[in-house]
């Protein structure tokens, strides 16, 4: 957990970007030649318009762990805020669907999508591209918000090389128009493409049947991934046999504390647990449930349920188990500005490539989970439909339906 106060970490994380400020500056022009890592960033605000663009750098080489999150667990929330910060987000405003835009810009930012490593690209904005900082002080943005930030301007022109390297198993599935967009989505993910490309893909309208195809914006594009194969890993739980004890994960960055209790089921039960605690010491605590593979309601914490969710099924999988899931997530102060769902999915995952503590029995395993965090298991155990359940011997549905 971090030592430092809230208030010091956005003191340095604005003494950064006042530096880029100094550095990148003097490069950013209304005409640009740079790389993209390679990214496309898609808005919701005004969907089914939707502002879509290519995010750009004028760092040279390889820029790859700009808009790569599978590689930011561990660092520190200043070097994310500066991965944004030498993005410059060029803007297109199209319709979301393919049939009526059918513009070759459009094309464009799809084989970018697909490209297999950076790309360099030349664009050439309305207006010099101005900085965009705002999030740092909007205390309603979450996690599921995909905050993006940094340089930002309309686009007028834009070209990428011609005959770029291409993801083959991606431009397979792009040529497959008679294939859904779930199916696409699953067969990749089997295949090796990471959460991070799928998402960049599914975004731009790359993947689907052919009359169904369009531009998604990011931050919803996210978590229908997480969604889709998550639910798919789900449907394969019934194929193994339950673990046999009672397994704890645990893992703290970016002062997010997770912990995640495995629980010997037959039975997929899933539930996940927030608790935000501010400056004051004051917390606000939400709980989503599944009970059977069903979710009756959407979450309240929206994409970060979905983000716990594959990981949790990805470690069962990979291990060939079945078990209900109970996880517990501690925000805290030093967390100024939530950076994406893709940290609670990267968390969880770090958390459970470590070996698992095992107990005998739930009240053990949530002890010791307890025993590093801020909440008592009173607490914990006070807001969680799905531990009253265990301890009390009934069934789950008796509590939520």
């Amino acid at each position: 957990m971090s030592s430092r106060s809230s208030s010091e970490i956005k003191e340095r994380i604005r003494q950064n970007w006042n530096n880029l400020l100094k550095e990148k500056l003097s490069k950013v022009t209304e005409n640009l030649t740079g790389r993209s890592p390679p990214s496309v960033f898609v808005g919701s605000y005004l969907y089914p318009k939707v502002n879509i663009g290519p995010l750009v750098s004028t760092t040279s080489g390889d820029i790859k762990i700009l808009d790569h999150p599978e590689k930011w667990a561990g660092r520190k929330l200043e070097d994310l805020i500066n991965y944004r910060l030498s993005l410059i987000r060029g803007t297109i405003l199209t319709s979301a669907f393919l049939d009526i835009n059918n513009n070759r810009q459009t094309e464009l930012l799809q084989e970018l999508a697909m490209a297999n490593k950076s790309i360099e690209v030349e664009v050439t904005f309305d207006k010099k591209p101005s900085l965009k900082f705002e999030e740092m002080n909007n205390l309603s943005v979450t996690d599921s918000d995909a905050i993006q930030f940094g340089f930002a301007s309309q686009i007028k022109n834009l070209k990428i090389p011609t005959g770029i390297s291409v993801n083959k198993k991606i431009e397979k599935a792009y040529y497959d128009k008679d294939l859904s967009a779930h199916e696409a989505v699953n067969r990749l993910y089997n295949e090796g493409i990471e959460i991070s490309n799928l998402s960049k893909v599914f975004s731009v309208g790359v993947l689907g049947s052919r009359k169904r195809r369009k531009i998604v914006p990011t931050k919803w594009s996210i978590t229908a991934i997480d969604q889709i194969i998550s639910a798919n890993l789900i449907g394969r739980l019934t194929d193994y046999s339950s673990i046999d004890s009672f397994l704890l994960f645990r893992y703290i960055h970016l002062a997010n504390n997770f912990a995640v209790i495995l629980i010997p089921d037959h039975i997929w039960n899933f539930e996940m647990n927030e608790a935000w605690f501010n400056s004051d010491g004051k917390v606000d605590i939400e709980s989503d449930t599944e009970i059977s593979g069903l979710l009756k309601n959407y979450p309240k914490i929206c994409g970060s349920y979905f983000a716990a969710r594959l990981a949790v099924t990805e470690y069962l999988n990979q291990h060939r188990k079945k078990a209900s899931a109970i996880v517990l997530r501690e925000i805290y102060p030093e967390y100024v500005l939530p950076v994406g769902v893709w940290q609670i999915r990267e968390g969880i995952r770090m958390a459970m490539k470590r070996k698992g503590e095992i107990f005998d029995n739930l009240d053990e395993a949530l002890g010791h989970a307890c025993t590093n965090m801020k909440l008592s298991k009173k607490e914990w155990i006070s807001k969680s439909v799905f531990i009253q359940s265990i301890r009390y011997q009934k069934r789950i549905s008796e509590y939520v339906f």
